[in-house]
């Protein structure tokens, strides 16, 4: 008896790619959020493009040590938390836990506060009830989830996000001279924080750590370990396009007319051209959905990292996950509570997240050179070089980061 194969339709096929390419999509969403955004947005308002060249090896690094996290946690069994943990010691590993809680927590004032703040303006109503409503929104998302729920709601809040800023940067169509000439390495008076701040929402300590969780949660194996580079491809690769849209938008509207980002709404006007008087509504749904995808992923990975150190265990269901849950989202509450600007609470954080970079990519170098961690998987040469490379330029970055810290106080 012959059988005959139905062809996949093209929403089954679209859902297979997505599926297969859902940490990639995850760690998008992690990484181009409010925070993002916010960094972006304010480096071209206040610079132009001319910090857009950092994106270039934030992406590049960003791409090495994704793959390489993901090769020494499927290689050696272990999280990055357990392997530092037990490898290089206790101290060493409390010490991301350290730097997950002060940039998560930290990073969720900001990135809460500019959602309720950017939705209350939006609506003309109270930035403390706006805070709320969102912060327990967040809470109840984690409360009765679960990793396939969480790459799913996350792959749609990018989708919406990017789609917003892609379009708008279509109509705006910024010259090629502008954006080439970004590209120039340069540092300019006052970018320090800024710069330090676009690196760090992009090589952070959370992300790195983040994907640990997430190719363990996914089931991969070593087996895998060509489609994850492929994975972590795509995710640096429209990390890369996205933020530089996003920095080319926010030049050619805010910085074009001398507007400075006071508050939340005013990176409205890097819709204008797309949406007109409408630019106030498309932004609230773009910053929402960058919040959301940001401030959720923050409060897991800080859940996650401490519930490993600790031994506790990573089940949602969990009393102490979704007690520290709550400490995160209340995190939002924060902003209007003492009278803050978000905006500038976000950009410090991130400031922060660069700080604690280096030392962590020194304790991934360490780890991958010991063949009784990784076994055959230890670092090339070619591999050593690059993050050599990652550790001089982060430890640059998280210079960068110290001086626009230090003037903000």
């Amino acid at each position: 008896m012959q059988t005959s194969t139905v062809p996949p339709t093209t929403p089954s096929r679209l859902a297979s790619l997505v599926s297969r390419y859902g940490p990639a999509l995850f760690m998008i969403g992690a990484t181009i959020g409010t925070g993002s955004v916010s960094s972006l947005v304010v480096a071209g308002a206040e610079q132009g493009t001319s910090l857009l060249w950092a994106l270039i090896p934030s992406c590049f690094f960003y791409w090495a040590l994704l793959t390489s996290m993901s090769r020494l946690t499927l290689a050696s069994g272990q999280t990055f938390v357990q392997a530092v943990t037990q490898q290089i010691g206790r101290p060493a590993g409390f010490y991301l836990v350290l730097a997950i809680v002060i940039g998560q927590f930290s990073s969720n004032i900001g990135v809460l506060g500019i959602v309720a703040e950017a939705f209350a303006s939006w609506i003309d109503g109270s930035f403390l009830l706006s805070a709320f409503f969102w912060s327990s929104l967040i809470y109840l998302m984690i409360f009765f989830g679960k990793y396939s729920l969480f790459e799913k709601i996350l792959t749609v809040l990018v989708t919406i996000l990017g789609f917003s800023f892609i379009v708008n940067f279509a109509i705006i169509k910024p010259s090629f001279s502008t954006i080439a000439s970004g590209l120039l390495p340069s540092m300019p008076a006052e970018g320090a924080m800024v710069a330090a701040a676009m690196v760090g929402t992009t090589l952070a300590g959370s992300i790195m750590i983040m994907r640990s969780y997430v190719v363990a949660d996914k089931g991969w194996t070593v087996a895998d370990l060509p489609h994850e580079r492929k994975d972590a491809t795509v995710s640096a690769i429209l990390i890369f396009v996205i933020s530089g849209i996003i920095m080319a938008c926010a030049a050619a509207t805010l910085y074009a007319q001398g507007i400075q980002v006071e508050k939340a709404i005013d990176m409205a006007y890097t819709l204008l051209p797309i949406a007109g008087s409408f630019a106030a509504t498309l932004f609230v749904i773009g910053i929402v959905a960058a919040g959301l995808s940001s401030a959720f992923p923050n409060a897991l990975v800080s859940i996650w990292t401490i519930s490993d150190y600790f031994n506790l265990g990573r089940d949602p269901a969990q009393l102490h996950f979704r007690l520290i849950a709550l400490v995160y989202c209340g995190a939002g509450l924060i902003a209007p509570l003492a009278g803050g600007r978000p905006v500038l609470i976000q950009i410090a954080s991130l400031a922060i997240q660069a700080v604690f970079m280096p030392v962590l990519v020194l304790f991934m170098w360490m780890l991958l050179n010991r063949s009784s961690i990784v076994k055959n998987y230890t670092n090339t040469r070619t591999m050593n070089v690059i993050f050599g490379i990652a550790f001089l330029f982060t430890t640059f970055m998280a210079i960068q980061g110290i001086k626009g810290l230090l003037a903000l106080l």
